[in-house]
């Protein structure tokens, strides 16, 4: 099986109407790389699209898929994997935060010109 290497980016949003729950980028044996993979919230769960343009009758097509139905499936599996890690990831770090936010409410913050960026 080819090796995938597979990066996800979740959206930070809760509008019903947008679907897209994230972008992932895939690169496939370190030879060739996919940007605009979407992790989408559908009435059966989570599923994955490829990169896609439209044309004039506003018919989508696929830009960049995988040829067979196992890489399909791998790729399909691995991005789904990695985004749910990294939505876990995201979550046990906000509750790291509220708990700091609690915990330092009486610390005096930094005015906004006394911010380093």
């Amino acid at each position: 099986m080819a090796k995938l290497d597979v990066r996800v980016f979740p959206l930070d949003n809760d509008n019903k109407d947008n679907r897209t729950r994230a972008f992932a980028s895939l690169a496939v044996e370190d030879l060739i790389a996919i940007k605009g993979i979407r992790v989408v919230e559908g009435s059966k769960g989570l599923f994955v699209t490829m990169p896609q343009t439209r044309d004039q009758n506003d018919n989508y097509y696929d830009i960049a898929f995988p040829l067979t139905a196992d890489l399909r499936k791998a790729v399909n599996k691995a991005i789904l994997e990695e985004y749910k890690a990294v939505k876990a990831e995201k979550s046990a770090e906000f509750a790291v935060s509220n708990e700091k936010s609690v915990s330092s409410s009486t610390v005096k913050r930094p005015e906004h010109n006394e911010l380093e960026i």
